[in-house]
């Protein structure tokens, strides 16, 4: 009785089911161009797909390069605002140590904490947008620039120029060695890569800015605000551990 029932048709297959697949028959609107799905099941590439991205990522960092910016600012400005410390030793006496120094590591946290939220392609981009903003004020207002070089001593255009090349160096390797080091311990990466981005700036900018003068004691500059670098960035893994709900991973990578 089975098998008479399918040779009759009482058991065929929903029609359904017989029509769909990467097998079916063609249809008349299979022929309407462009289709409404790709072959592999894309979308239909408009310009709002194509702008869909950068547009995401710019409105994302609006905030973070506003802080990014803010801080390098006021390392800036403090730049000639030295710590008195008359009975340190000379070793710290001599590396002319100032409040933007305990800045500086702020502006280093800043971009990682973009690195946790939104991944490294986005820090990348926070740490060139802040760069090119403080680039476009010295371009455009060259006449002020040369009126606050002038005001602060400690600076001149050598060392803003080896600045900027260090900031960008240092904070490129922290990039990558923070999203090499994202794991089950939350504060791994941030310490890691705070230590990646102390050690590539002292070891390239007080060279590049120093290298030929005299009056500066180039090594104990380096060894010293390397110190203050990396210690002050442990004392932020507090802030770091408290934010940690506030900057949870939108990328995914398990939560970390």
């Amino acid at each position: 009785m089975k098998a008479y029932d399918y040779r009759n048709g009482a058991h065929r297959l929903p029609a359904l089911e017989a029509d769909e697949g990467p097998y079916r028959l063609r249809r008349t609107s299979d022929a309407v161009w462009p289709p409404k799905e790709r072959a592999y099941g894309g979308e239909v590439e408009t310009l709002w797909l194509r702008v869909k991205g950068p547009a995401q990522m710019a409105l994302r960092l609006v905030l973070p390069v506003m802080l990014l910016t803010t801080l390098l600012g006021a390392a800036y400005l403090y730049s000639d605002d030295f710590l008195l410390m008359p009975h340190a030793p000379r070793l710290i006496q001599n590396a002319w140590l100032a409040v933007s120094d305990l800045v500086l590591p702020m502006a280093f946290y800043a971009i990682h904490l973009t690195s946790r939220r939104y991944g490294a392609s986005h820090a990348f981009a926070q740490l060139v947008a802040g760069l090119a903003i403080l680039g476009l004020v010295a371009l455009f207002n060259p006449g002020d620039v040369d009126n606050w070089i002038n005001n602060i001593p400690a600076l001149t255009w050598r060392a803003m120029l080896a600045f900027g090349a260090a900031f960008l160096f240092a904070n490129f390797t922290a990039i990558i060695v923070f999203d090499a080091a994202r794991g089950p311990r939350w504060w791994t990466a941030p310490l890691i890569a705070s230590f990646a981005a102390a050690l590539s700036f002292s070891v390239v900018y007080y060279p590049a800015a120093f290298a030929g003068t005299a009056d500066v004691a180039r090594t104990d500059c380096a060894l010293v605000h390397f110190g203050v670098f990396f210690g002050e960035s442990v004392a932020l893994l507090i802030p770091c551990y408290l934010l940690r709900p506030a900057m949870w991973p939108l990328a995914g990578m398990n939560g970390y």
